[in-house]
C-alpha cells in the first residue's frame, strides 16, 4: 500500500496542499517506512509553496525528514527563513520540536538559532521539561553558542528536575557538558533527582549521565554508586560505546568500581568486534587512569586495534600506547603495528603525540629505530615547538632505549637552556640523565640546570636529588654550589631515600670528589 501510494503521490506531487504534505510525510515517517524519491519530490513541493505552510506544519514536516534521516538543502534552508520571521509567535512545541529537527540532520541555521534563542528566554517558565531538553540539546549538538539561553534554562530545569524523563535528564546534563557550561546547581538537582530513580534510567541514559558528570568536572559519588549497581546489573544491555563511556566517566571522576569495571572488561571483550576507534582508545585510557590491569582485556584491544590501525589517527595511538606502557602490558604486534602508522605520520604530529609515543616505547623498552630515526629528525626541524615536559621525556626516550640521535641531542639544548626555569624540578632530573646516560656533553645546559635546581632544590624529591647528582657525576660536570645544596635537603629528607637512591647519592658524590662527612654519616646509618 505505501508503495503504490508513493508512485500516486509523486504523480500528482503539483495537486497537494500543505495539509496533504503534512499528513503525508508524518505517515511514512511515523511507520518507518523510507522511501527516498517519494521525500525528494515532497521536498521540492514543499519548497514552491512554502508560504502557504503554518509554523507547525513547518515543524511537522522538518520532524519527519530527521526522524527518516532524510537530508534536503533546499527544504530546511526554505523552512528556517519562515521559522525565524514567525518565531515570537510560535508555542514551545513548535520551536522545540524545529530545533530539534536542524539538530537531528546537523543542519545549519545560525539565524534561526538566534531568533529562537531570543524568544525562548523571554519566554522560558512557559516551557515543559521535554521541551527544555530538547532545545538545550539542539544548540549542543550544533554548536551553537547561546550562554544566555544556558543560563536562563538553569532555574526553571531544576523547579521541574523531578518531572524530566530519565532520558531527558541525561540529555540536558549532556547538553551543559558538551556546551562546557558550568551549572552546579542543576547538576546537584539532577543528581538528587536520578539517584532516586537510577532504575528507569536505560543503558545510554546511564552512560550519557555519568559522562555528563565527568566532562563537567562536577563530583557526584552517591550517584556514581548507585550507577554502578545498576549497570552491573544490566551489563548485557550496554552497547560498546556506552561501555567505553561509562569507565571513561569513572576514570575521569576518579571513582573506582572494581566490580564495574571486572564486568565491564568481561562484556567488552564479548563485544570486541563491535568497538571502533574512539571506544578503544576511551577504554584503555580508562583501565590505565585508575591503574587497574586485566590482561585478558588488553590482549584482546590489543589484537582488535592492530585489525583496524589504519582508522587511529596518530593521537589516538599515541594514547593507546602510552595506557600499554602505563600499565606494563607488552604488545608486541600492537607496538609493531602502531610503528609502522606513526612512522609514516610522523610530519603531520604535533609535539605532544610525539612525545608520549617515543615515551611508550622506551618505558616498553620496546624497538622501533625507523620510527625514532624518523621522529628525530622531524623533531630537530621544529624543536622550538617543543615545551620543557616534552624535550624532557623525548631526550630520555632516546637515552633509555639507547638510540643513538647526535643531531636531536645537539638541537634540543638551545631551548632547554632558554626554557630552564619552566622545567620541573623531575623534568630537569630527566634530561640531565639522559644526557649523561647517552655520553653526549653538554656543558651549557649542565650550568644552566645547575643554577636553576639550586634556587629549587626543596622541590626535588628523593629520586630527582639522586638522579640529578648520579647526572652531573656521570657527565665529569663539576657543580660543588649544587651538591652543596643537595646535601642539606638529603640530610633533612634521608629516610624519603630508598636503597638505589642511597647507592647513586653517595656514588656521585664520591665521584665528584666532594666530601660532605654529615651526609654520609647520615646514609651510613
Amino acid at each position: 500500500l505505501f508503495d503504490v501510494v508513493s508512485i500516486s503521490v509523486i504523480k500528482q506531487i503539483d495537486l497537494l496542499n500543505s495539509i496533504d504534505i503534512v499528513n503525508i510525510v508524518w505517515a511514512y515517517a511515523t511507520v518507518d517506512y523510507p522511501i527516498p524519491e517519494l521525500f525528494d519530490a515532497i521536498s521540492k513541493s514543499t519548497v514552491k509553496q512554502i508560504d502557504a505552510f503554518t509554523s507547525q506544519d513547518i515543524a511537522k514536516i522538518l520532524q519527519a525528514y530527521a526522524k527518516m534521516g532524510h537530508p534536503s538543502k533546499e527544504l530546511f534552508d526554505a523552512a528556517s527563513k519562515i521559522s525565524t520571521k514567525n518565531i515570537r509567535t510560535c508555542n514551545s512545541q513548535v520551536i522545540a520540536n524545529t530545533l530539534w529537527a536542524y539538530a537531528t540532520m546537523d543542519h545549519s541555521a545560525p539565524t534561526l538559532f538566534d531568533a529562537a534563542s531570543e524568544s525562548i528566554v523571554t519566554k522560558i517558565d512557559r516551557y515543559n521539561p521535554q521541551e527544555l531538553s530538547m532545545i538545550i540539546c539542539a544548540y549542543a549538538k550544533v554548536d551553537h553558542s547561546a550562554p544566555e539561553l544556558f543560563h536562563a534554562a538553569v532555574h526553571p530545569s531544576i523547579q521541574k528536575i523531578n518531572n524530566f524523563s530519565s532520558q531527558g535528564i541525561a540529555n540536558i546534563l549532556w547538553a551543559y557538558a558538551t556546551a562546557d557550561y558550568l551549572a552546579p546547581e542543576l547538576f546537584d538537582a539532577a543528581s538528587q533527582s536520578a539517584i532516586k530513580r537510577i532504575d528507569t534510567f536505560n543503558s545510554q541514559a546511564v552512560a550519557n549521565t555519568l559522562w555528563a558528570y565527568a566532562t563537567a568536572g562536577h563530583s557526584a559519588p552517591e550517584l556514581f554508586h548507585s550507577a554502578s549497581q545498576v549497570t552491573i546489573k544490566r551489563i548485557d544491555t550496554f552497547n560498546s560505546q556506552a561501555l567505553a563511556n561509562t569507565v571513561w566517566a569513572y576514570a575521569t571522576a576518579g571513582h573506582l568500581s572494581k566490580e564495574l569495571f571486572d564486568v565491564v572488561s568481561i562484556s567488552v571483550i564479548k563485544q570486541i568486534d563491535l568497538l571502533n576507534s574512539i571506544d578503544i582508545v576511551n577504554i584503555v585510557w580508562a583501565y590505565a587512569t585508575v591503574d587497574y590491569p586485566i590482561p585478558e582485556l588488553f590482549d584482546a584491544i590489543s589484537k582488535s586495534t592492530v585489525k583496524q590501525i589504519d582508522a587511529f589517527t596518530s593521537q589516538d595511538i599515541a594514547k593507546i600506547l602510552q595506557a600499554y606502557a602505563k600499565m606494563g602490558h607488552p604488545s608486541k604486534e600492537l607496538f609493531d603495528a602502531a610503528s609502522k602508522i606513526s612512522t609514516k605520520n610522523i610530519r603531520t604530529c604535533n609535539s605532544q603525540v610525539i612525545a608520549n609515543t617515543l615515551w611508550a616505547y622506551a618505558t616498553m623498552d620496546h624497538s622501533a629505530p625507523t620510527l625514532f630515526d624518523a621522529a628525530s629528525e622531524s623533531i630537530v626541524t621544529k624543536i622550538d615547538r617543543y615545551n620543557p615536559q616534552e624535550l624532557s621525556m623525548i631526550i630520555c626516550a632516546y637515552a633509555k632505549v639507547d638510540h643513538s640521535a647526535p643531531e636531536l641531542f645537539h638541537a634540543a639544548v638551545h631551548p632547554s637552556i632558554q626554557k630552564i626555569n619552566n622545567f620541573s624540578s623531575q623534568g630537569i632530573a630527566n634530561i640531565l640523565w639522559a644526557y649523561a646516560t647517552a655520553d653526549y656533553l653538554a656543558p651549557e645546559l649542565f650550568d644552566a640546570a645547575s643554577q636553576s635546581a639550586i634556587k629549587r632544590i626543596d622541590t626535588f624529591n628523593s629520586q630527582a636529588v639522586a638522579n640529578t647528582l648520579w647526572a652531573y657525576a656521570t657527565a665529569g660536570h663539576s657543580a660543588p654550589e649544587l651538591f652543596h645544596s643537595a646535601s642539606q635537603v638529603t640530610i633533612k629528607r634521608i629516610d624519603t631515600f630508598n636503597s638505589q637512591a642511597l647507592a647513586n647519592t653517595v656514588w656521585a658524590y664520591a665521584t665528584a670528589g666532594h666530601l660532605s662527612k654529615e651526609l654520609f654519616d647520615v646514609v651510613s646509618i
